[in-house]
């Protein structure tokens, strides 16, 4: 019987660890691996990247020479290491950005026509939260830290801190008006380098010159300079140059007829309006002189003749030339013609409307041109706004000689709507906007690029 029963407990014992072998192997075969510990792998936290120091000695950066904006609208110093990006204009406003990647630093400047009498006391209003998120809509985060107004100087300043990829900078701006002229001058550099953009500020807004000459002139017209003879002009942005040396004669055309020159004489002073239609007269045979004005242009005076001539196709043809008489003895000369049978320019005296002190007076009481069809009246009153953009002025120390002078293609950007932007080099550059409550807007595009690397 014991035989029987230690029999019978073996052979149980032997199924069981036959069952248990059996389901050891199969059954992780049916469930597939269930282990569930998932491997915790720790992400690598990305480097923050450093700035560059900011410079050792600040007198180093000087600001003697001048970037003319292309519309002739305003100039400012550009130190050396500062590049220009392209350019921006309006309806209502002039713009450009200075960019140093060395410093990772940034100047925004512009000039607006508000369009509406603005006061010093009223500034700040125009410079909203609304207005100024556009300006940083490119950077992770921006606050402004300070807001202040000098009623001494009539300057407003605001400071700002902004971020961009972990960075963060310090920007400050002032801003000021004539009340017919907003002007705005903004800086920013890297956090280490708040002494460096207290002096970029006051020096480039110290070296801001405003050519509060052409109010009144579209600001979003060109400029020709010519830095041998020292006389500017300003004309449509449709126009272009087709002809021109340093210090030589120098064509403007548009692309419906109308042809501007430009030139200086040595020796041919004009002192009379005797000489002034003779001059007219003899330049070309058929001419006939149909009036004849003085004009001051600052501390230069001259004569505006207006003219008609028969060209050898036989048209009849307008024209409009000034002769301004510099007291060295040179004489400026700015010709232009136009296809229209005796128009005479003189008659739109647009002189006094685009003076800065003229008043709605003056202008109202401003001869109106008859001529047969109406709708041309516009036309005329551009050209004769044209002609009376020019002037000599005081030698500019120009690095942008070329630009201006149209000794290169000049690049005519394009208008400013409020969403465009200008593409940044190393820290941000900023776009103004010509909303005339809204600030430029800034970009940032390349400091991520930029800063990483460094």
């Amino acid at each position: 019987m014991q035989n029987n029963s230690a029999r019978r407990a073996s052979i149980i014992l032997g199924i069981f660890m036959a069952f248990v072998l059996i389901a050891g192997t199969v059954i992780p075969l049916i469930t597939g691996n269930t282990n569930t510990t998932a491997q915790q792998i720790t992400p690598t936290e990305a480097p923050i990247p450093t700035f560059p120091p900011a410079p050792a000695s600040l007198s180093t950066v000087t600001f003697e020479k001048v970037y003319l904006h292309p519309t002739g609208i305003f100039s400012i110093g550009q130190p050396e290491g500062w590049t220009s990006s392209e350019p921006n204009k309006g309806a209502n406003i002039a713009q450009l950005n200075l960019v140093n990647n060395d410093t990772l630093s940034v100047l925004d400047v512009y000039v607006e026509d508000a369009g509406v009498p603005v006061t010093a006391e009223t500034l700040g209003e125009r410079f909203t939260r609304d207005a100024i998120n556009a300006s940083w809509a490119r950077f992770n985060q921006w606050e402004e830290t300070n807001r202040s107004f000098n009623a001494e100087t009539g300057r407003l300043q605001i400071d700002f801190r902004v971020t961009l990829n972990r960075q963060t900078y310090a920007a400050r701006q002032q801003a000021w008006t004539d009340g017919r002229w907003i002007y705005v001058v903004r800086v920013l550099t890297p956090e280490n380098a708040t002494e460096y953009l207290r002096y970029l500020l006051d020096n480039f807004s110290a070296s801001l010159n405003a050519n509060t000459i052409f109010q009144g002139t579209p600001l979003d017209w060109t400029a020709y300079y010519d830095n041998v003879n020292s006389h500017i002009i300003r004309y449509p942005s449709e126009w272009s140059i087709t002809d021109t040396a340093p210090g030589r004669p120098t064509s403007i055309a548009s692309n419906n007829g109308v042809l501007l020159r430009v030139e200086s004489q040595t020796g041919a002073s004009i002192t009379d309006e005797a000489a002034a239609r003779a001059f007219v007269e003899t330049t070309r045979t058929g001419t006939t002189v149909l009036t004849v004005q003085p004009i001051q242009r600052l501390d230069v005076s001259g004569f505006a003749v207006s003219y008609t001539f028969a060209t050898v196709d036989g048209d009849t043809q307008s024209g409009l030339i000034n002769l301004l008489t510099s007291v060295d003895g040179i004489l400026h000369i700015a010709d232009l013609r136009f296809p229209a049978a005796d128009i005479d320019l003189n008659a739109l005296n647009v002189e006094a409307a685009v003076s800065a002190e003229a008043t709605p007076e003056a202008t109202a009481d401003a001869p109106i041109l008859e001529v047969g069809d109406a709708s041309m009246i516009g036309i005329y009153r551009d050209l004769a706004t044209v002609m009376s953009s020019f002037y000599v002025i005081a030698p500019i120390p120009l690095t942008n000689n070329a630009e201006i002078s149209g000794i290169q293609p000049t690049v005519i950007a394009p208008e400013v709507t409020l969403e465009v932007t200008a593409e940044a080099t190393t820290a941000a550059e900023a776009t103004a906007e010509p909303e005339a409550t809204a600030e430029p807007e800034a970009t940032a595009e390349a400091t991520a690029e930029a800063t990483a690397a460094s």
